[in-house]
């Protein structure tokens, strides 16, 4: 049986704004749900728009047992605290060993992508590489982002698989955990790490003109439901204002990469 252990750690940060997400913005949420931990993820998140939640949902269908630890999340700002930081590593670190000493075989992270702690400038690649030292490499680690990730080489080689919101606005939140749940699946029925594919794009547009609803946005990512379908792979594009755009994939077929990166160019 698929025991898998989730998490949720959610801040876009914008290094230039005033205030801090220190402790207690993560315990008020705000604009997100207030710091919570343990089984109360399920009963808050089930059937709720967020990525964990459409994870919660999947794993329902799939019959997986799940082992619930934090989901953290603040409003956007300057950088979160090293306290608050470590606070939330902490709990989830923690967890983390009572579920591995109970048979745990698959870890899910719901995570924006976009964090900078004041100590760690790729904060998500910290939390990434904390966890993968504690689960070793055998066990799936597979973590949904948002679609204004800053996408690291440091995460995408401790991650089994990154997956992406395919709309702004953001209303397919709950649809990317699914999809990450689907990535897991694949990870677990294989029984070994599939090969990443990543390229990072010469496309850099204004978070004005990022709607996927029009034009330019709208057609790279109306494209890749059919690359899904012709290549068996799971893309994702991440297009950051400032960081530029990472495209992504677990193709089953060796072009698959090169298909969406020329897609994504006319």
């Amino acid at each position: 049986m698929t025991h898998v252990f989730i998490a949720g750690f959610q801040h876009e940060t914008n290094t230039f704004a005033p205030s801090l997400a220190d402790w207690e913005a993560f315990n008020r949420g705000d604009a997100f749900p207030a710091y919570i931990r343990g089984e109360a993820m399920q009963t808050q998140f089930t059937g709720v728009n967020i990525p964990v939640g459409g994870f919660i949902d999947a794993a329902k269908r799939h019959g997986w047992k799940l082992w619930p630890s934090v989901w953290a999340g603040a409003s956007p700002s300057s950088f979160v605290t090293r306290e608050a930081f470590e606070r939330i590593a902490s709990d989830l670190l923690h967890d983390l060993a009572q579920a591995l000493a109970q048979g745990v075989n698959a870890v899910y992270l719901d995570l924006h992508g976009a964090a900078v702690a004041e100590h760690a400038d790729d904060a998500e690649g910290e939390l990434l590489s904390r966890v993968r030292a504690r689960i070793g490499e055998n066990i799936p680690l597979v973590a949904s982002l948002d679609l204004h990730a800053n996408v690291t080489r440091r995460m995408l080689d401790v991650a089994d698989a990154l997956v992406a919101y395919r709309t702004y606005p953001h209303v397919d939140m709950a649809e990317t955990g699914e999809r990450a749940a689907q990535l897991l699946k694949r990870r677990m029925q294989l029984g070994r790490r599939q090969a990443v594919a990543a390229h990072r794009l010469p496309y850099l547009i204004s978070l004005n003109a990022q709607s996927t609803w029009t034009p330019p946005a709208q057609g790279i990512f109306a494209a890749m439901d059919d690359i899904d379908r012709s290549q068996q792979s799971l893309v994702s594009f991440c297009m950051n204002s400032s960081g530029g755009c990472w495209a992504m994939a677990q193709p089953d077929k060796p072009n698959a990469m090169d298909t969406m990166v020329k897609k994504c160019l006319r």
